[in-house]
Order: structure tokens, then sequence, then C-alpha cells
């Protein structure tokens, strides 16, 4: 007998337009902006899956289809904050002529300003990137990792005899650190300082570094 021919399996259902991976997509999207609003008010240890959910306007079951924890939501919400400021950094660099010390500068004033500019940013992205128990490495990874490439092409066109002398990763960290803790205070006194002020005491170390590596390169044989 010959086998019965299958029916054409149905479409998926839509409900408003929306396949349920679109849904489900849109929910996340929801959380995602709720959570950025709830972490950045409440800070991280004040916030909940329900003060998200609330803000979000979702039953709390769709939170747990996205985020195993409070925690988890926010390591994606500061992902998030931290590619955002790496593109605002990354276009000011590129941005500009190819000059190590005027790309950093230029970079500096665009971090600093993107961070002041919205004091919910300042705290998701600064002030409780430690509180969540972020280490040091996870946030340079996330926040700086494109600056690496980035510098190491820099360093061989301006110190093309040295640029491989300093181990770049202990170099980029410490001037991270640096401007980490510089930005931290700035936020703590409310932004009381010109952001020249704050650019001029983070630009100091580039100063110092490309004066080091020029020593490294003219003494390289």
């Amino acid at each position: 007998m010959a086998a019965a021919a299958h029916a054409p399996s149905a479409p998926p259902r839509r409900y408003g337009g929306a396949s349920a991976q679109e849904r489900a997509q849109q929910r996340r999207q929801r959380l995602m902006e709720a959570a950025f609003e709830v972490f950045g008010q409440q800070g991280y240890r004040q916030t909940t899956m329900r003060l998200i959910c609330a803000q979000a306007r979702l039953a709390d079951r769709y939170f747990s289809e996205h985020f195993a924890s409070t925690h988890d939501c926010y390591v994606a919400v500061h992902q998030r904050a931290c590619e955002e400021a790496a593109q605002v950094v990354e276009q000011a660099i590129r941005s500009l002529p190819g000059d190590l010390l005027l790309r950093a500068r230029g970079g500096l004033t665009a971090f600093f300003e993107h961070v002041r500019a919205n004091p919910l940013r300042a705290r998701i992205l600064i002030l409780d990137s430690s509180a969540s128990g972020l280490s040091a490495q996870n946030r340079v990874d996330q926040q700086y990792a494109f600056l690496i490439d980035l510098l190491k092409a820099r360093f061989r066109q301006r110190y093309p005899k040295a640029h491989n002398k300093p181990k770049l990763e202990y170099v980029v960290s410490g001037c991270i650190g640096m401007i980490n803790h510089t930005v931290m205070l700035w936020i703590e006194r409310q932004f009381c300082d010109p952001i020249e002020t704050v650019v001029d005491h983070s630009f100091y170390a580039w100063i110092g570094l490309d004066t080091w590596l020029s020593k490294l390169d003219s003494e390289a044989p």
C-alpha cells in the first residue's frame, strides 16, 4: 500500500503580525530597557526581578525566558552599556588624525561626555560594576577590548622599534584603571569639575606613556 501523503505543516501562528520568536525578542528588549531604568535608579543591590518586570509591564514568568537571575540580567545590561560606550569612543578616535596622543585625548573626552550625559548609565557602567561582582578583567574585556587592537596598530606605527617591548595588556589595563577611578570620583562629586579638568588629569598618563615608548624606541638597536 502506498504511504499516506503527509499534509504540509501549518505555518507558525502569528499574533498581532509577530511570530513567537519575534514576540520573545520584543519581550527581551522591553526587559532590557526596564532593567536599565531600574538598575540605574535603584542600583545593583536593590534591584529585583519583580521591579524589572513591573517596569517592563510583563509577568514575572517572562523574565526566566531570557535571564537566569537578576545578576545575569545586570551583566547583559552592563555589556550593552559597555558596547555603546566603546562605539562612542571608537567613533571619536577614528574621526581624528592618526596621532596617538591626539586620538587618546579625543577618546577620553568622548568617554567622559558619554558618561556624564546619563546618570543611569554612569551608575550601571561605572559605580555598580564592582558591587556586581564583575572582576576587573571582566570589566576591561567588556569595556575596552577594542582598544587593544587599535593601540597595537598605532604603537607599531609610532614606535616601530619598541611597540612590542612593554606588555600591552598591563599598559592598557593600567591606563584604564586610572580612567575608571577618575570618572568614579567625578561621578561621586556629581560632575562638579569641568570635563576639561578630568580629561587633563587622565591625559597625563598618555603623555608619560608616549615619553617612555619614545625613549625605548630611540634606544632600540
